[in-house]
């Protein structure tokens, strides 16, 4: 969930209009509601839907990965 949780950040950061988004990504605008817009609701984007929303952003979407944390041995 992490992905979703970055991803969202990133649109309010940068204005970015779900609506547009929507249009151009073929992703219902409610769909991108529940997962990038309403804080309330916990709805993980699909990997198909990241991937999409990625490309539209020109961003890959390992950028919006949390790194792993390292294990102490």
């Amino acid at each position: 969930m992490a992905v979703t949780k970055n991803l969202a950040r990133y649109m309010k950061e940068k204005a970015i209009n779900l609506s547009g988004m929507a249009r151009a990504t073929g992703i219902p605008y409610s769909a991108l509601y529940a997962s990038l817009g309403d804080s309330k609701r916990d709805r993980p984007l699909s990997v198909d839907e990241a991937v999409l929303i990625c490309k539209f952003l020109g961003e890959k979407v390992e950028d919006f990965a949390d790194a792993p944390e390292e294990k102490e041995g």
